[in-house]
């Protein structure tokens, strides 16, 4: 009894903290609707494999991020709100739908434009969950477009209207929102305050993931953890690191099983953080895993990032043919994908081997 109220002084803490002197006004919000912003940060931000020429994709992001922002539809309500049949709120739900399925299809500026006719719509209707649910997608979009403080104006307003209206503060649509500020205060360098976000989202689902198997809530869960193990590994923190992958990895497998994109790019994940502790033979064994899965995954378009990942680890350890052999493997699948990026690492390790022959 006594650790699971530490654990809820500590949740309040920081919602407080992120609440209080964060007032935005619909006003306000609506007096910077036009700043468009022509950066992609969640879709093409690299995570490179540290001397080892590979990379992780953000897009295969624990549920990517454009994904993550609509996943949780159900926990913000909003699944039910569009099934609303009522004739007055029909054109209001139908402009969010048409708002969604340009966020779906990418279209972040335009889906913008169309949310802010919902937002126009719902205000003049005075439908508070409206407002509620349309600022929670623009937020989204902010946060998918790398508007870092609009996005943190917005979740924080979104927060407010919840916390208002009754949610509890460790509600899963909360924990959702708590996240994304968390990674908005790691990218914007507020450590800190980020450590402190990513801590309170484990501590708030933990209870909740040991009593159920809601498929949206264990993926939130997994998506904390990994994205907490990222912040820890940018820290330098690799024991920590590596034992949230490995959490993370094993709620992916539970999930959506092990043939599935993300849990190659764990496996990666985790293979990285071994190499880095200096365990290249449990490196090696991770990677060649993770290989073994994106086999059955053809579609994967940044699949070769694992093959040069492996080539380089066998390139460290003197194998040179096995790192020939992946590295060209690499070429291939990045080839395949018309990857030039992929193509570009592989190169750079098909390069090095050449000069090694050469001596």
């Amino acid at each position: 009894m006594f650790c699971r109220r530490a654990v809820r002084l500590a949740s309040l803490k920081f919602i407080f903290s992120i609440t209080r002197n964060n007032i935005v006004t619909n006003r306000k919000l609506c007096s910077n609707n036009m700043y468009w912003s022509s950066s992609r940060l969640f879709s093409s931000q690299k995570f490179d494999f540290l001397k080892l020429g590979g990379k992780r994709s953000t897009n295969q992001n624990f549920h990517s991020n454009l994904q993550s922002s609509l996943f949780l539809l159900s926990f913000s309500g909003l699944l039910s709100f569009l099934n609303k049949e009522d004739d007055k709120e029909s054109e209001l739900i139908t402009t969010i739908k048409r708002g969604i399925l340009l966020i779906q299809k990418e279209e972040l500026q335009a889906a913008e434009q169309m949310l802010h006719l919902a937002l126009r719509l719902a205000q003049e209707q005075q439908n508070s969950d409206g407002l509620t649910y349309v600022y929670d997608l623009l937020a989204n979009v902010a946060f998918e477009r790398h508007q870092f403080s609009k996005a943190e104006q917005l979740f924080v307003n979104v927060m407010q209207r919840e916390l208002a209206k009754g949610t509890a503060n460790d509600d899963p649509k909360i924990v959702h929102m708590s996240l994304k500020l968390a990674k908005i205060y790691e990218e914007t360098g507020q450590i800190d305050k980020a450590e402190q976000g990513f801590k309170f989202c484990l501590e708030c689902l933990q209870p909740l993931v040991d009593k159920s198997s809601d498929e949206d809530l264990l993926t939130l869960w997994a998506m904390s953890l990994d994205w907490y193990a990222r912040f820890l590994q940018q820290q330098n923190r690799l024991d920590e690191a590596l034992a949230h992958y490995k959490k993370a990895y094993a709620m992916c497998v539970k999930v959506h099983g092990e043939v599935h994109e993300e849990s190659v790019v764990l496996l990666n994940d985790i293979g990285t953080i071994s190499y880095l502790k200096g365990d290249k033979d449990e490196a090696l064994a991770y990677m060649t895993k993770a290989i073994e899965v994106g086999k059955h995954l053809p579609n994967m378009e940044d699949f070769s990032s694992v093959y040069v990942n492996l080539g380089n680890i066998y390139l460290k350890k003197g194998l040179y043919e096995e790192a020939k052999k992946f590295c060209s493997e690499g070429y291939k699948n990045a080839k395949r994908h018309h990857n030039p990026e992929g193509l570009k690492e592989a190169d750079i390790c098909l390069e090095e081997i050449k000069k090694i022959f050469k001596k």
